[in-house]
């Protein structure tokens, strides 16, 4: 190797070729021996130098000559010792910037999980419908409280005072959009005017659509599909595959995209006792309740609801709303002159003695 020309004056700077013959395998550390005049006497030393530093040194500067294939490094005699000595600092590991991508990637609190679903939870003694399978399977909520989520929608929460429980098997596309807000999710619908089979749809999905979850919407039902699972009616509301899903030669109409969640709202929710769990204080207690009522108003029917009461009065023949529950159960505790309950019937008496008053 051709060796430096020497220079007239101590402490100069040095032209100092290094080979770019060098194996690839040893591309980023390349090994050089170089000559310098110390004294006037020749001596050779060993020196690593880092092709792939990336600090700025503002005595160490790298060039490239004109119609030369050679890199040339340059740098003061006098500072050599001291380059040596402290070698720069090492670049970043590759693990250290993985591991902060993926802290600045990490999902946050109004986001919705992706390429997921849930199997349905059916407590419910019915059989699975398609809006509230496809709600239950998204949330993660049990059947019946995607069905309390619906009714909420439908009716409001005054539903609680309907003497019977509404069903619930066909739901609107709106009523699936308000329930799925109710329980803390919202999007966006899309419309397909030219209405491509399942199929086609799964495989032509774009951007958002591929991975996060939806309602499709087709000519018969709506499914729920997040990423590459699935779930409907059809899979009895376990979570399959899509390419092992049912109706693929369906038409898609629209697509509902859940982008985001938010805070989920109260859902009312009627919940039965089970007469075994029912103890004989309470069922004695509502007992004395619907005859003091029965004794005050003269009434043939009563039905009491959780927040309202309704009779039948002898000279009606339709149902009367006669107040609030927590009203009339004040007005027999607590009796007054002027009141719509005088309170004081035996029966009256009785309630008032079995709550303590």
């Amino acid at each position: 190797m051709p060796m430096a020309p020497r220079s007239s004056r101590p402490g100069s700077a040095r032209k100092i070729l290094v080979s770019r013959s060098a194996p690839a395998a040893c591309a980023e550390r390349s090994f050089a021996w170089f000559s310098f005049d110390d004294e006037g006497e020749p001596r050779e030393k060993g020196l690593i130098m880092s092709r792939t530093a990336q600090h700025k040194n503002d005595t160490l500067k790298l060039f490239q000559s004109e119609g030369d294939p050679q890199d040339i490094l340059a740098f003061p005699f006098g500072d050599l010792n001291a380059v040596v000595r402290n070698p720069p600092e090492a670049a970043p590991s590759p693990k250290g910037l993985v591991k902060a991508k993926v802290i600045q990637t990490a999902p946050s609190a109004g986001t919705v999980k992706l390429r997921h679903l849930h199997d349905v939870d059916n407590d419910t003694k019915s059989r699975l419908y398609p809006g509230p399978d496809v709600i239950a399977s998204i949330t993660g909520v049990s059947l019946s409280k995607a069905k309390d989520a619906i009714r909420q929608v439908r009716y409001g929460s005054r539903w609680l005072d309907l003497p019977r429980t509404p069903p619930i098997k066909r739901i609107g596309d709106g009523e699936i959009e308000g329930a799925l807000r109710l329980l803390g999710y919202v999007g966006y619908w899309r419309h397909l005017p030219d209405q491509p089979t399942l199929a086609a749809y799964l495989n032509a999905r774009t951007g958002v659509e591929r991975d996060h979850p939806c309602v499709v919407v087709l000519s018969t039902h709506c499914v729920a599909v997040s990423g590459g699972v699935f779930c409907d009616i059809f899979s009895r509301g376990i979570v399959i595959d899509v390419d092992d899903a049912e109706g693929r030669r369906k038409k898609v109409r629209h697509v509902l995209v859940l982008t985001k969640r938010i805070a989920p709202s109260t859902i009312a929710s009627r919940k039965p006792v089970s007469k075994a769990k029912k103890t004989d204080a309470n069922s004695k207690r509502d007992q004395l309740f619907r005859e003091a009522i029965k004794a005050e108003t003269g009434a043939t029917r009563i039905r009491i609801t959780p927040n309202e009461v309704f009779v039948i009065l002898p000279d009606q023949s339709g149902w009367y709303w006669l107040g609030a529950r927590d009203s009339i159960q004040q007005q027999i505790l607590e009796p007054q002159r002027d009141g719509r309950l005088r309170g004081n019937s035996a029966e009256a008496a009785a309630y008032r003695a079995a709550m303590g008053y």
